[in-house]
């Protein structure tokens, strides 16, 4: 055997375990290096050292990415709807004044009062001041008050409608549960850019890791060009064997321009996820690809089951169902409420103050008690069965989102499962081209064949290696699956 064709078998021998193994061969750098995607407007090159870590993507798409700012944006604005629900409870200030300058009997009156909302049974407390100067019918002499005023204090309370919950009431509790929703809504919109990031960062590793084979099956057909121009020369083998060669160099070249492509469409892919401080997309440079895939890990069949179970718990859509669903139910009881009777209980206590009518002097406490009897109670019914039927609604939802969570565990466990057993083909079939090539690379060294015979091995190797290399990475793509799917649960999986 010739110097150049023992550089080739050590090549080969050297270069396939490590592909084999998940690694990066030495030339992976070199290769990624010279695929830069083109810079725009919109997209800056990343100014980072060192590989880029998923850990460091689901970091810059947790405080970055636009979706889940939108997302905590949903949120703030139900805490604002809560804010302006509370507001039902706030004091409210009210003053009439009135005056009669012609007439019979001329006067005027001043009236103010200030009233607090409480949040028990619908009740209130107010406090105000009033002021009747002038001449005044015997059927308005209430309106009259001695020379300093009268000051009054009063408390109303709901004794059915509108005591065990009111409008107000309902509100503040449906805002806080619209909080809720709206939290879980930011956590889907979390876990969901997650999952699609990490499908990203997955397919530029593998584009880096397909081009760094390519460009290793491209520079041993460059060194065994220059062993056959010398064999050639000597009249060792035919012109012809040198020409298949240079045919082959073509062909992995196109190929490398192709695989140089796949990562540049990968690395723009991943620069809507991938963001600067300032929000802004960056593009990752090849120099930061990582120089290998990690090994796939057997799947725990038997904790399927219980990610399943805590999935059920976890899933922010589930979650935020249950939100919308105590909402309906909130609608529904003070719906229900307001076709009850009114009872209410009204207490007032008034002094008035100063010279003027002896009468008026003595303190007085009055109560009362006012009874609103609804008839027909179409607008109540109406609110209710509206309300119940979007319970009913929502709970059919829930059920059929409970069993979708199911079913996106198993399929993503069966996905997982199924990568893994591609990978450890992928690698035995790696391990036997390899073995393939190198002894057809002897028997055309020993005078038994021919170079198109040696190229097609290589091929078959080459295109081995690059299914080894998807089948690890669709490896990756199920667990970022698997972990959306339980919620980051994933106990089946470590």
């Amino acid at each position: 055997m010739t110097s150049p064709v023992r550089t080739l078998a050590l090549a080969l021998a050297l270069v396939w375990p490590g592909v084999a193994r998940g690694q990066a061969p030495s030339a992976a750098t070199d290769a990624t290096t010279s695929a830069r995607a083109p810079e725009g407007p919109a997209t800056t090159a990343s100014t980072s050292v060192g590989e880029l870590r998923l850990e460091e993507l689901v970091r810059s798409v947790e405080q970055r990415f636009p979706l889940i700012l939108a997302a905590a944006q949903e949120r703030a604005a139900a805490e604002a709807d809560r804010m302006t629900a509370s507001g039902g409870f706030d004091p409210s200030w009210r003053t009439t004044a009135a005056v009669i300058p012609i007439g019979g009997y001329p006067s005027q009156r001043i009236d103010t009062f200030v009233e607090q909302p409480l949040p028990w049974w619908g009740s209130s407390v107010f406090a105000g001041y009033r002021i009747g100067r002038g001449e005044f019918p015997v059927y308005d002499g209430k309106l009259a008050t001695n020379e300093y005023g009268e000051v009054r204090a009063g408390a109303r309370l709901n004794l059915w409608r509108d005591g065990p919950i009111d409008r107000r009431r309902a509100n503040i509790q449906r805002a806080e549960l619209g909080v809720d929703a709206a939290t879980q809504g930011a956590d889907q919109q979390r876990i969901e850019a997650t999952r699609v990031a990490s499908f990203r960062y997955w397919d530029w590793v593998a584009a880096g890791q397909r081009i760094a084979v390519a460009r290793t099956w491209l520079d041993l057909a460059l060194v065994r060009d220059e062993g056959l121009a010398r064999r050639v020369e000597a009249g060792d083998v035919p012109a012809f064997e040198r020409q298949e060669n240079q045919r082959v160099i073509l062909q992995r070249r196109a190929q490398l321009v192709s695989t140089q492509r796949a990562l540049e469409q990968a690395a723009i892919e991943l620069s809507l996820f991938l963001r600067a401080p300032d929000g802004s997309a960056l593009l990752p440079e090849a120099s930061r690809l990582p120089r290998r895939l990690p090994e796939p890990t057997p799947l725990d069949v038997a904790r399927v089951r219980a990610d399943e179970r805590e999935a059920i718990e976890r899933r922010p859509e589930l979650k935020r169902l249950d939100a919308q669903k105590e909402q309906a139910e909130v609608e529904r009881r003070w719906a229900e409420n307001q076709k009850r009777p009114a009872i209410d209980l009204v207490i007032v206590g008034s002094q008035d103050l100063g010279p003027g009518d002896p009468k008026q002097a003595k303190p007085v406490l009055e109560a009362a008690v006012v009874v609103d009897i609804p008839l027909l109670n179409r607008v109540a019914s109406g609110r209710e069965r509206a309300a119940a039927a979007q319970v009913s609604r929502i709970e059919a939802q829930a059920r059929l989102q409970r069993d979708r969570v199911v079913a996106d565990v198993r399929d993503a466990a069966s996905a997982l499962a199924a990568a893994e057993q591609r990978a450890d083909v992928a690698r035995t079939e790696v391990d036997v081209a390899r073995k393939l090539a190198e002894q057809e690379l002897r028997r055309f060294e020993l005078g038994e064949g021919t170079l198109l015979l040696v190229n097609l091995r290589e091929q078959a190797a080459l295109e081995a290696a690059l299914r080894q290399v998807d089948a690890v990475a669709d490896w990756q793509k199920a667990l970022a699956a698997y972990r959306a799917a339980t919620a980051g649960a994933a106990s089946a999986v470590r």
